[in-house]
């Protein structure tokens, strides 16, 4: 049997797709298991997996278009390891990728997904930057965001079939570091090993970017009264600006506003706290929110009129911080 399962959706890959399977099949840890879904593809894709000669791809087509949830739940049942790596199409897994995140997987039975750092790439493979996400910070920063790239996860399959697999059509990964954050140890390691591309044909970025959008607040506002009540009452706004989206909250010009949402960052902090979880360490939690509550005051300090933007400060007891604002803004 193959140490780990490769799981690949694919629609409409062409212009990247050769590039993804062979960063697969030139892994160092070569005993895998490689299945393709591809879901009714209508350009070449079908015909470059075809065109590899390995014994370890398997092609698998939907019979209809079905989206990425539903391949990826057949992926999953049609895996014959308990490990899954997760790939997708446009991207490029580093070499040591596979035998990185399986070493670490036996050596830690706790854990039930370790991702790593990605590095975001250009169509063309220029580099826009690179995302370290620290592992301490993954559980209380998933409450308000999707910090987890989809591709560079590896999970065991008893886990995620625990949690109830893909169980919504959009933001579907988030849904799914979600429940697994809630009952299992998640992980990161910490260093780079996939190119994740940016690309036009991206379906959180374009094509379905409003559903997605969408579904990532509704997520969001489920996650917080998850913690703080089911009748917890936030604005859009606030979650916008819990999320990193800064602009809404900005429009409304309010040094007020701005207080209330860190007031409530501070509320939700203490729910979370006081909820069971195998990922909850007071420690990590208190340095996520002194790190979050710095970045979102520092955005606004930034872009709030000079009054405004002192008052805060000084309302923050960020004295220091207010007189430069005064001197200098």
């Amino acid at each position: 049997m193959p140490h780990v399962s490769v799981l690949m959706p694919v629609y409409n890959a062409e212009n990247f797709l050769a590039e993804a399977i062979e960063s697969i099949l030139q892994q160092s840890l070569s005993d895998f298991e490689f299945i393709i879904i591809d879901d009714c593809s209508t350009d070449s894709s079908v015909a470059i997996i075809q065109s590899y000669q390995d014994d370890r791809i398997k092609l698998y087509r939907n019979k209809i278009n079905s989206g990425i949830s539903y391949s990826l739940n057949r992926g999953i049942k049609l895996a014959t390891t308990e490990l899954i790596a997760r790939m997708d199409a446009d991207d490029i897994s580093y070499p040591q990728r596979l035998q990185r995140q399986y070493d670490y997987l036996l050596a830690h039975p706790e854990c039930a997904m370790v991702s790593s750092f990605a590095q975001m790439i250009t169509e063309e493979k220029e580099v826009i930057r690179i995302d370290e996400f620290k592992s301490e910070l993954y559980y209380y920063n998933l409450t308000f965001s999707c910090w987890i790239y989809h591709p560079t996860v590896v999970y065991r399959k008893g886990a995620v079939q625990e949690v109830g697999m893909y169980s919504v059509p959009y933001a579907e990964d988030f849904e799914l570091w979600w429940q697994l954050s809630r009952r299992f140890v998640i992980t990161t390691l910490p260093e780079v090993l996939l190119d994740y591309r940016v690309t036009s044909q991206s379906l959180h970025q374009v094509q379905k970017r409003q559903e997605y959008t969408l579904a990532q607040q509704q997520q969001i506002v489920r996650n917080i009264r998850y913690y703080a009540g089911s009748d917890y009452v936030i604005s859009e706004n606030h979650v916008e600006c819990l999320q990193h989206n800064f602009q809404p909250l900005l429009e409304e010009q309010s040094v007020d506003s701005v207080l209330e949402c860190l007031h409530k960052l501070d509320f939700i902090t203490t729910k979370i706290i006081e909820k069971q979880n195998p990922n909850l360490i007071k420690e990590d939690i208190m340095t996520a929110v002194f790190y979050k509550k710095q970045f979102i005051a520092q955005y606004y300090i930034n872009h709030l009129p000079k009054r405004k933007a002192v008052l805060l400060a000084v309302k923050m007891g960020m004295l220091k911080k207010a007189a430069s604002v005064f001197l200098n803004k």
